[in-house]
């Protein structure tokens, strides 16, 4: 029963935070729903998701406490309001599954270096869009005796993360665009789209390294399966360029759900719905309790700062955000990913630190981009490349060996890509 209501909790939050977004009613009937559905979720938790909770609620309410002893000027929307948009675009977004379900099944596998750049292609295409699911679907078409070769692996584990440096529909994006205020879109997703481009490269030419590349056994990518994308894609440009003072996130939340139903298969569409909210939205439940988590975390940091005076801003190291910095702070959110902190956390500690630098927010928004594909593509603790080891059998240090090489060179383009973009700006 917890389970249920949750779902309906979280279409609620939904609803009621796109009547906040379009309509200008208090987010706060958004935010009640979305802590109530937490609460429900929490008993629900796995180990190691709920170990990463109690860290970060944890560490938010000693800084809360730390903060009220110091005589800070505490606001309870400054603690509780602070992710609702983030996590409604994760709801609207996760809504794409009805859109989906006869688009990668029904076509023969290719070989060969056709069938690695398919795959690549209809992982991070797609991934883009559905996210975690296509992980599941494309690996089990490739899958022979419930495994995966090598090289099937390191494209799985590795392309699907980079969708994460362009894609608009990304849990990252969402991440980027609420602890980079003002980051917009249209300057930074060249330099995101060129580092997947890289991504691929790389993998591409470690996998012909491996093994002859005639051997390989790729996914299909059809024309019929970028409807979707395209259309997603289009339509939050079209909408924003017609109404620009919304946020990317109000668009997404908006859109998403809209096109899912019009892609959506006719039949068994009443039982599809359903299964959203009673199973699907349930399913996200996890996440919501951690990114409000990461939420109370960066406010607390935020609070804990504003009662301390060192030097002008409170990072007397730093005078301003550029190059260098952003290079160290991409590092440091790959660095603690490969020993398990997940780079929510470390986005969301680190962001409260930078803001006093007044950043360019295109450009800390693409740091955090590049620092989630690359750590999450990395690191064998993170939960698309868990989720893989559970699903095929596969150890985690196996992973870290095959991608840490990967992660040291996409980190130096990363910074390439960060200089490019502060150069293209001028």
């Amino acid at each position: 029963m917890a389970k249920w209501w949750s779902g309906w909790l979280i279409l609620a939050m939904w609803l009621l935070n796109l009547l906040h977004l379009y309509g200008g009613i208090s987010p706060w009937p958004a935010a009640l729903a979305a802590w109530m559905a937490s609460l429900l979720t929490w008993p629900r938790m796995a180990g190691a998701a709920r170990r990463q909770a109690l860290a970060l609620y944890g560490a938010a309410l000693i800084l809360l406490l730390f903060s009220f002893v110091r005589g800070a000027e505490l606001t309870l929307g400054e603690w509780l309001l602070p992710n609702i948009d983030m996590l409604t675009m994760f709801a609207a977004v996760s809504t794409l599954n009805l859109a989906t379900s006869g688009l990668l099944t029904g076509t023969p596998a290719w070989s060969g270096r056709k069938g690695l750049w398919s795959t690549m292609a209809s992982l991070n295409l797609l991934g883009a869009v559905i996210n975690l699911s296509v992980l599941f679907i494309i690996g089990d078409r490739l899958e022979r005796n419930n495994s995966l070769e090598r090289r099937q692996v390191m494209v799985l584990s590795r392309i699907f993360c980079a969708a994460a440096f362009w894609s608009p529909f990304f849990v990252a994006m969402a991440v980027a665009l609420t602890y980079a205020p003002g980051m917009r879109l249209a300057p930074i997703l060249p330099f995101g789209m060129l580092g997947a481009l890289i991504a691929m490269g790389v993998t591409a030419w470690q996998v012909e390294r491996l093994g002859a590349i005639a051997d390989f056994q790729g996914y299909p990518l059809r024309v019929q399966t970028l409807g979707l994308p395209l259309a997603l894609v289009a339509a939050v440009l079209l909408v924003k360029q017609w109404w620009p003072a919304l946020s990317i996130l109000a668009v997404i939340a908006l859109v998403a759900p809209l096109l899912a139903l019009i892609f959506m298969p006719r039949q068994g569409r009443a039982l599809a719905l359903r299964r959203q909210v009673v199973e699907r939205f349930p399913a996200i439940g996890g996440q919501l309790v951690l990114f409000l988590g990461a939420g109370l975390l960066a406010a607390g940091i935020h609070s804990a700062l504003s009662t301390l005076a060192v030097g002008d801003h409170g990072l007397p190291l730093f005078q301003h955000f550029g190059w260098f910095e952003a290079s160290l702070t991409l590092l440091l959110i790959l660095v603690v990913a490969i020993f398990g902190v997940h780079p929510l956390i470390s986005i969301s500690g680190l962001a409260p630190l930078l803001w006093p630098l007044n950043p360019d927010p295109s450009l800390l928004g693409l740091c955090f981009l590049l620092g989630w594909g690359l750590a999450t593509g990395t690191s064998p603790l993170s939960g698309s490349n868990l989720a893989l080891a559970a699903r095929y059998n596969l150890s985690a240090s196996l992973l870290l060996r095959w991608n840490l090489a990967y992660g040291a060179f996409m980190y130096l383009m990363a910074c390439l890509l960060l200089g490019g973009y502060i150069a293209w700006q001028g």
